[in-house]
């Protein structure tokens, strides 16, 4: 149908219909001569915006919502919640505008400040009966023996140390065997996961440290040594049985909120003077000897654990192929740096072993939207090689869609050819000086070219019936898509000739 039969069937106008289209929420097919073809969907997808705009959804939610990022009725229940508080403001000013009306005070004799602290005033809440008061805690069991709960500060302080050096141990591990940055940057649920195998690494060695030495590294520090009820060392089987305890019972196996819990629970065992069941069951003790500096080695450790995961973190960013590079390992740095950048490479195809781009897959029923058209194509990388040896390596592009921007693929492209540097190592590679430069010097449609620690990059581009534009980076922009329009651009990596 044409838009004018679309304004009618749908009772929206066709600014709205175009801005809708213009924003990427809709999608009509294009016929050969140029006009826009729209379909019963086509309709039923503005009555689904115009409905979710009448709710005061903002175009944002309703793109999420419709690109399956968002449920509906996570959407609906987010905007249910800004409505009712949005309510009880505007029903608490009309009240406060009512007794203000009623009052019949004129202007200049206006004292704005009880009306003000009424509208501050928080919403009077019900008032509750007063609890029961608590039951009397039975009176704890109290008699003279040693108890293995003597210094809670040292040996809390011990365990965190421990914790610490295992979860580095872990981390490093991760960085360095996966090249893999989420184990660092992955949020608050990689967090507890990597504390959580944290807690399960001191399960498998704890017991060996306890067994052997009498400590583990955190009480040797802090000079507290674990003994059995006749002053030896414990048994494999009772360390296994004593470090499963303070995972479960100590720690809650690290669960949110179960786990302050459980300290909270200790901690009141601690104060009752008894042992937690993990030393009281088996009649555990320590004993302590003096040590000079505990608290300097903490810090220490500390902050030597910190060091050792931001150097893993560095490593992560060095290109998994080195030197010469051959096609195969130009395309896994290629591939690697596509999974570290994440979000900033999304949609961009990968490369195959022979060095030809690979599209990403689709899951099935998923809808590709090309807001500004879909003629944009890529040639695969052509290659130049000395022997096996990646020695220049060239992209080309040609569009002649409404609108065209930056595609990371070429950073990608000169991050993974950067591995090709000889002495290139943790200490001399620069991932942000790469990124920088390309940015700063590559980003505009522009001919450019430079030469950066080793390689030669040239950019050519030119363009015709477009206008430049920073409105969303450095853009190429259409006004009118009847007058003819295209874009190329060649860029060129190439290693420096000795």
């Amino acid at each position: 149908m044409t838009i004018k039969e679309l304004e009618n069937k749908t009772g929206m106008t066709r600014a709205n219909i175009r801005f809708y289209e213009s924003e990427g929420l809709l999608s009509p097919r294009r016929l050969d001569n140029g006009y826009r073809d729209y379909s019963e969907e086509d309709a039923r997808t503005l009555e689904k915006i115009r409905l979710l705009r009448q709710l005061q959804l903002d175009l944002d939610t309703i793109r999420k919502v419709q690109q399956g990022a968002l449920t509906l009725d996570q959407a609906l229940f987010t905007q249910l919640t800004r409505l009712e508080g949005d309510r009880l403001v505007i029903e608490r000013a009309a009240a406060v505008c009512r007794e203000l009306e009623q009052s019949g005070v004129e202007y200049a004799a206006l004292d704005p400040q009880p009306w003000l602290a009424q509208l501050e005033r928080p919403p009077v809440r019900p008032v509750l009966p007063n609890p029961p008061p608590p039951a009397p805690k039975e009176a704890a069991v109290r008699d003279d023996t040693p108890r293995a709960c003597y210094h809670p500060w040292q040996r809390w302080l011990a365990r965190l140390l421990d914790i610490t050096l295992y979860s580095t141990v872990f981390g490093v591990l991760w960085l360095v065997l996966l090249r893999d940055q989420t184990i660092v940057t992955g949020g608050a649920f990689v967090t507890w996961m990597r504390s959580l195998l944290g807690l399960a690494f001191a399960l498998a060695v704890e017991p060996l440290w306890l067994h052997f030495w009498g400590w583990t590294p955190g009480k040797w520090v802090f000079g507290l040594k674990l003994r059995d009820r006749d002053g030896g060392k414990l048994t494999l089987a009772q360390g296994w049985r004593r470090s499963g305890g303070v995972i479960r019972e100590g720690y809650g196996l690290n669960i949110p909120v179960y786990n302050l819990w459980r300290a909270w629970k200790c901690r009141e065992i601690g104060l009752e003077g008894r042992d937690c069941h993990w030393d009281g069951e088996e009649g555990h003790r320590y004993t302590k000897e003096e040590r000079r500096f505990s608290g300097w080695i903490f810090a220490g450790v500390q902050v030597v654990a910190v060091i050792l995961l931001v150097v893993g973190m560095i490593y992560t960013n060095t290109p998994p192929c080195r030197g010469g590079l051959t096609v195969e390992q130009f395309a896994r740095n290629y591939n690697y740096y596509h999974k570290q950048l994440g979000e900033g490479s999304s949609g961009l195809p990968t490369l195959s072993n022979d060095g030809r781009w690979v599209e990403e897959e689709q899951p099935s029923g998923t809808v590709v939207i090309h807001m500004f058209g879909d003629t944009t194509v890529w040639s695969d990388p052509v290659f130049t090689l000395d022997g096996d040896r990646v020695v220049k390596v060239e992209l080309h592009m040609e569009s002649r869609d409404k609108a065209v921007g930056g595609d990371t693929r070429e950073l990608l492209t000169l991050l993974a050819m950067s591995g090709s540097l000889d002495g290139l190592n943790l200490f001399t590679y620069d991932l942000r000086g790469w990124v920088k430069t390309y940015q700063e010097q590559f980003s505009e449609w522009k001919n450019a070219k430079l030469t950066y620690r080793g390689l030669r990059i040239t950019q050519e581009a030119e363009y015709e019936g477009y206008e430049p534009t920073n409105a969303f980076g450095a853009w190429l922009w259409c006004e009118d898509e009847d007058v003819p329009h295209h874009c190329e651009k060649t860029v060129t990596i190439a290693l420096v000739e000795p």
